[in-house]
C-alpha cells in the first residue's frame, strides 16, 4: 500500500513537471536582434548586432562620405573554405554604395550534402547581417549555424574589396 503511494506521488511529480515543459517551449518567441552602437573619442562607430543565429560587429569611421574608399558599383566574387568533407566554395555578389552594402546575394557551391545543408542555413540568414553595413570592416563569424560557409563570404568580400578600391 505503501509503495503505492510513492508510485502515485512520483508519476503526479513528473506529469506536473512535463506539462511545465511544455508550456515554456510553447511560449518561447523568435530571437531579436539585438544592435548596439557605441560612439569613441577616435571619430569611430562600433556595431554589433547579434542574435541566436548570426553574430556581427563592424567599426565605422565617422567621416565625411565624400572619402570613400571603395568605388559604388555591383561586384561579384567566390569564396573558398575547407569542410570535412573537402574544399567548398561560395559566390557573393555585392552591391556598394559609399562603402555601405546596399544589397548582397549569396551562390551556394557546395561540395558534398553536408555542405549543402550549412551554405543553405547561411544564405537564409547573413543578409541580416551584411546589407547596410560598411564593407571596409564587415566580417562574419557564424550565421544561422554555419560557422565555415563564413570564411567562405569573407573571402570573396576581400577579394571584393580589392577589385573596388577606389
Amino acid at each position: 500500500m505503501n509503495n503505492k503511494k510513492v508510485i502515485v506521488s512520483v508519476v503526479a511529480v513528473v506529469a506536473v513537471a512535463a506539462a511545465a515543459i511544455g508550456i515554456a517551449a510553447s511560449n518561447k518567441k523568435a530571437p531579436t536582434p539585438v544592435t548596439s552602437v557605441t560612439s569613441t573619442g577616435s571619430g569611430q562607430t562600433t556595431t554589433t548586432t547579434s542574435d541566436t543565429t548570426a553574430t556581427s560587429t563592424t567599426t565605422t569611421p565617422v567621416a565625411d562620405k565624400n572619402n570613400v574608399a571603395y568605388k559604388d558599383g555591383t561586384y561579384t566574387a567566390t569564396g573558398s573554405y575547407q569542410s570535412p568533407g573537402g574544399p567548398d566554395k561560395v559566390g557573393v555578389t555585392v552591391t556598394l554604395k559609399n562603402d555601405i552594402i546596399t544589397s548582397a546575394s549569396v551562390t551556394p557551391m557546395p561540395g558534398d550534402r553536408e555542405s549543402a545543408h550549412y551554405q543553405s542555413l547561411f544564405a537564409s540568414g547573413y543578409q541580416a547581417v551584411v546589407v547596410g553595413k560598411d564593407i571596409s570592416t564587415l566580417h562574419l563569424d557564424a550565421v544561422s549555424g554555419s560557422s565555415l560557409t563564413p570564411i567562405g563570404f569573407n573571402d570573396a568580400i576581400a577579394q571584393i574589396k580589392a577589385q573596388a578600391k577606389a
